[in-house]
């Protein structure tokens, strides 16, 4: 029996800190077949550099240089780019457990899986543990699999089989700034006709405060539930949508909402009502706000109201 070939990509921007770990975490994995391919978009520090040394040094080792156009360019190169019969992604300031790829593949090769996720740690800088993100689901088709709820919404912690992205022309949206792995993931699961979830953690996040987030500029977040909307599924796949949506879009625009002024981006009246207004995709939108965090819900209303009534005057 063959042994597949897996892709590895990491998206590489000014990272010269911690790219060696990373790097090194995905040469030394316990299984035989991989590639890595590591995509420099642009960096301004050393971390193009170090990425042609391992390349010079391990023929498993790619490097593409570009320039930069964000995360999601990044990962489109490598998926243009990728060799392997599967594909996953890990952030160039992360690292993976020593049988991550091994355990995972066993586990799809053995049951037909389209998707397997597994689960997480959040580490800082000292090693501490801060988070472990676990989940975990018998194998489920795609609807049942949005329906349990244990979708990991992230690029990384996933493996996804090459020949559903390419038939399916799936990319990561680069117009968008926040929110571009949740599209991705969504869409990839709605074309598999099986999907799991296992507990074990085997991906590592750092808790880097030097990263680029953009989670807290609410123009973002509209921009991505603008994107959301437009996104046609079956209809046993939208309220659940909508549930990923207020978790990951909402809730940070709310919080922002009323944090001091100098924290926030400020957004016209005009910005909050067309785009926070209930519409046909979240007819159910407050209510399920409401019952997922009260709290949360009626500060929503608090905030939507004066542009109701504005638009009513």
């Amino acid at each position: 029996m063959t042994v597949p070939l897996i892709s590895i990509i990491v998206p590489v921007y000014n990272v010269e800190k911690y790219i060696d770990k990373c790097i090194s975490s995905i040469l030394q994995q316990t299984y035989p077949r991989i590639e890595l391919l590591l995509i420099d978009d642009g960096s301004p520090d050393k971390s193009g550099i170090i990425c042609d040394m391992y390349a010079q040094k391990d023929n498993r080792v790619r490097v593409f240089h570009k320039p930069n156009a964000g995360v999601s360019a990044a990962r489109n190169t490598g998926i243009n780019n990728a060799k392997g019969e599967f594909i996953t992604f890990v952030d160039s300031d992360d690292w993976l457990e020593p049988d991550c790829i091994r355990r995972s593949l066993n586990i799809i090769n053995k049951n037909e899986l389209d998707l397997l996720q597994f689960s997480s740690k959040r580490i800082n800088d000292k090693g501490d543990i801060l988070f472990l993100k676990t989940g975990e689901t018998p194998i489920l088709n795609a609807s049942q699999y949005i329906e349990a709820d244990q979708i990991y919404i992230a690029a990384g912690c996933s493996i996804y089989r090459t020949s559903i992205i390419r038939s399916t022309n799936l990319k990561f949206d680069e117009n968008l700034k926040l929110g571009e792995d949740q599209l991705f993931i969504y869409r990839y699961i709605s074309k598999c006709k099986s999907c799991m979830r296992i507990k074990d953690s085997l991906y590592n996040y750092r808790l880097n405060p030097e990263s680029a987030c953009t989670v807290n500029n609410p123009r973002e977040c509209l921009k991505s539930m603008k994107t959301f909307q437009t996104f046609e599924l079956r209809p046993s796949f939208e309220r659940n949508i909508q549930r990923g949506i207020l978790r990951y879009f909402l809730y940070p625009i709310i919080e922002q909402r009323f944090l001091p002024a100098k924290k926030v981006y400020q957004l016209t009246k005009d910005e909050y009502f067309n785009l926070l207004k209930p519409n046909r995709k979240f007819e159910y939108l407050f209510f399920n706000l409401y019952k997922a965090n009260r709290f949360i819900g009626i500060l929503y209303l608090y905030m939507l109201l004066p542009y109701v009534n504005k638009k009513l005057q």
